[in-house]
């Protein structure tokens, strides 16, 4: 116990030492450090997966069950190695990244399931039955793939549109008279609502206690108070509406080139 009192006060206080060091680093350099975590995640990750299918040769049931803990695990925990610092630059990573890691965590569990069967296959009176489940397995398993992978790509859609929608709002309203802003601060505010709607959504998944957020909770609370602001003063601050826009561009920019009006 002791010595795990003075581990964690000596991990605190090298953070406290490094600090100045780290602050004086330059803004891509903090976010390919603080992009170490998800790195090691992903590596060690893929390690472990390979070891464990490694391992089916010698001892399926214990490798069917690392298989499904790491899906488990992925689900509940996954989302929780995403740096939360320069969440507008890192999105377009985290709208790259979230699907192929839900689909290579969900199909370790197919993987799993499927060497459990494996077990109920080698009794004869069961084989059909068990083609019968493990062939349904899959397929869903094929379907959920397409649907993760379908709904990224309206996610992008919907994040481009609803963006550059309510810079044309607000770009608009900060151009009107003083007396002609009232119906417009509401379009805005419409806008804004439908934006935070699809903010409010995970990248992989339709479940809220699972998944990667599009923003972490406090850059969205941030932005939706900066965007009220704006709202509110009709774009008379120059400075915070130009970084406000800004903001909103930068989600247009994550999703470039990769949105489809038809998915």
């Amino acid at each position: 116990m002791a010595l795990l009192a003075m581990s964690a006060s000596g991990c605190a206080a090298s953070a406290w030492l490094m600090r100045p060091w780290f602050n004086s680093l330059s803004g891509s350099e903090q976010r390919r450090i603080t992009a170490l975590p998800v790195v090691g995640y992903i590596a060690l990750g893929s390690l472990f997966v390979l070891c464990t299918i490694l391992l089916a040769f010698s001892g399926r049931w214990t490798s069917a069950q690392l298989l499904i803990a790491v899906w488990m695990c992925h689900s509940l925990y996954g989302a929780g190695f995403e740096p939360p610092s320069a969440a507008y630059e890192r999105l377009r990573g985290r709208l790259a990244r979230a699907a192929p890691m839900r689909l290579a965590a969900n199909w370790c569990g197919i993987l799993g399931v499927l060497l459990g069967l494996s077990y109920v296959w080698e009794q004869p009176e069961y084989r059909g039955a068990t083609l019968s489940i493990a062939a349904s397995i899959i397929v869903a398993g094929v379907v959920a793939s397409l649907r993760i992978l379908a709904r990224v790509r309206r996610l992008r859609t919907s994040l481009d549109e609803d963006a550059a929608d309510i810079i044309r709002k607000l770009e608009t309203l900060r151009q009107l008279p003083e007396g002609e802003r009232d119906a417009q601060r509401d379009a805005a505010e419409a806008a804004w609502v439908k934006l935070r709607r699809t903010l409010d959504n995970r990248i992989d998944t339709g479940v809220s206690f699972s998944g990667v957020a599009v923003l972490p909770r406090p850059t969205l609370r941030e932005l939706h108070h900066a965007v009220h602001r704006d709202i509110r003063k009709g774009g008379a601050d120059r400075a915070a509406h130009r970084q406000l826009l800004a903001r909103l561009r930068m989600l247009r920019m994550a999703c470039a080139g990769r949105t489809d009006t038809l998915a």
